[in-house]
Formats: structure tokens, sequence, C-alpha cells
């Protein structure tokens, strides 16, 4: 069997620490602000206060997903070591990234004879995308093959949860992953919806409630409910490590899972956070039971 690589893109938010240690390379994606013709992601980056003041004082930023160029560029340097190349790329139902790895990857199999390249469309986002990439680290280091691990991902892909809760949702509507009559009727109402992304990897809301803290505790119950796996559970957040500290604590003491701070407590890169905006705050997991199981 073949070595190969696994890679993701940054959109499923896999900790950067944790993809250096275990030799997961991290595809970047874009963002930029409207008038600006400096485009950020990959050799110039935006630290998050500047990035969330700037969406503060009423700047509007976009995004964009993997470039091809770099894609190519990046698997081609793996395939000339003679390795082969499984990646996990973020949901198609809301980048083309996906598209574009898996037309690459395509491509350069014609090119390199006899090479392996496997492009999954992990229909999720952040720490519920960022999960598959541990479960098929995991494996790799188990000896598993990649088509061993590809079809154990797609077999249980629909039990990898995400929610989360942002501070206002102009943000996903303006960038299109919110339908805007959700966003707006969370506005007028001022109910801060429990968000996640269904079984086409789109962002739709789960249930309305009023206050971030009881969508808070929601999501404490809900996640619960569904009985996930204490290994596999990611916190994610925007520009507010505080708030994720205390989800992590809550996360020990109401769901009993001990919470690696280092590896498993994960800032939302700025890509994702020029739609979610300042203070989103999510818990990603591995599930046990089913949807159909919960009540929601």
């Amino acid at each position: 069997m073949r070595e190969f690589t696994l890679f993701t893109d940054v959109n499923t938010d896999v900790h950067p620490e944790y993809a250096k240690d275990e030799g997961i390379v991290i595809l970047p994606q874009y963002y930029y602000f409207e008038g600006d013709d400096v485009v950020y992601g990959d050799e110039i980056l935006l630290d998050e206060e500047t990035f969330y003041k700037r969406l503060a004082d009423g700047e509007t930023a976009k995004s964009s997903g993997v470039n091809p160029d770099r894609a190519r560029r990046t698997f081609e340097e793996e395939l000339k070591k003679g390795k082969d190349i499984l990646a996990i790329i973020c949901s198609s139902g809301l980048s083309m990234s996906y598209q574009t790895c898996h037309n690459v990857g395509q491509e350069l199999m014609q090119e390199y004879p006899g090479s392996k390249i496997i492009v999954m469309d992990s229909l999720n986002e952040s720490g519920g995308a960022g999960l598959m990439l541990y479960v098929a680290r995991d494996m790799q280091k188990e000896g598993r093959t990649m088509e061993e691990i590809r079809d154990y991902i797609e077999s249980i892909k629909q039990d990898f949860q995400g929610m989360f809760v942002v501070d206002d949702l102009k943000y996903l509507v303006r960038g299109g992953r919110l339908n805007p009559f959700s966003g707006a009727f969370g506005t007028l109402l001022d109910i801060k919806p429990i968000l996640y992304l269904n079984e086409e990897g789109k962002i739709v809301p789960l249930k309305k409630v009023r206050t971030r803290k009881r969508a808070v505790n929601e999501i404490l119950r809900i996640a619960r409910e569904m009985q996930p796996d204490p290994k596999y559970m990611y916190v994610v957040y925007t520009y507010n490590r505080d708030d994720a500290e205390e989800l992590a604590d809550r996360v020990e003491a109401e769901l009993g899972i001990k919470v690696n701070r280092k590896y498993n407590v994960a800032m939302i890169n700025n890509t994702i956070g020029a739609h979610t905006g300042p203070n989103a705050l999510g818990f990603g997991f591995l599930a046990h039971k089913k949807w159909s199981d919960v009540n929601v």
C-alpha cells in the first residue's frame, strides 16, 4: 500500500497545531473587504481583532474558496513524493472548494498514472467537518487504507453534528449562507436561533429560542440526548475565547466529557467568520443517536 497524505481546507477548522503534529495539509480559503484590494487567507493574514473590528465598523467581508492553482501545486508536491491523497473538504452546500479539489484531483490522476486522489465532500463545516479528519487520522495510524477510511466516514457522515449560535444573523444572510426570511425573523423578534448543518450541508435553523444563554443550554441538552462520542468533539468560537472555555467547562461538567483544550477548542477561521460575525459559539461532535431519536 502506498503512503498517503490527508488534506483538508481551512473551513473545516482542524486545529493548526494538530494538523502540524499529525501531518495533515490544510488548503487556504480567502477573504477580503469590499473596496479593499487586499486578499487575505494565504501569505497575507489578518489578525482576528482587526478583522472583527472592521466588521463591527460596518465593512462588508466576502470570501472565496480554494484556489485551483494552489490546490494543484500542493497536491502535486505529494504526488511527486510517491504519495496518494485523501482530502476531506468543507460542504459543497456552502463553498465551491469541494468541486475545485475534485476537478484538480481528476486532472492530476491523468497526469500521474498509478496515483490515487480521493476527494470527499464532508457536507459539513467547521468543527463538525474537522472531526472527520480526526477520525481519518486515527484510522490512518491503525494502518487502514484510503478506501477503508473513505467508506467508513461515508457510512457515518450524517452522524457528525455541529450546532452553533451567533450574535447577529445579518452576516449569514449577507453572505448567502442563511435564508433571508429566517434571518429577518430572528432579528425582528430578538430570537437567537440554534443553527446547524442539514443533510445537504446547508445552514438552517434547528430551533428558535430567546436569549443566547437559552440557546447554549439547548445545544447542551440536545447534544446530551444525541450521546456525543467523548473522543470526537469540538468547541469552536469567533473572537471570544472566554465563551469557548465556559462552554468547554460545561461540556465537562454536564456531559461528562473531558475536553482537550489544546486540540479540541478552536477559533473559527476568518473565512467562516466573515459569515458568522463576532461571538459565534458552536459545539461539534460525533453522535451515537440520530435526529429522529431526539426531542428538539
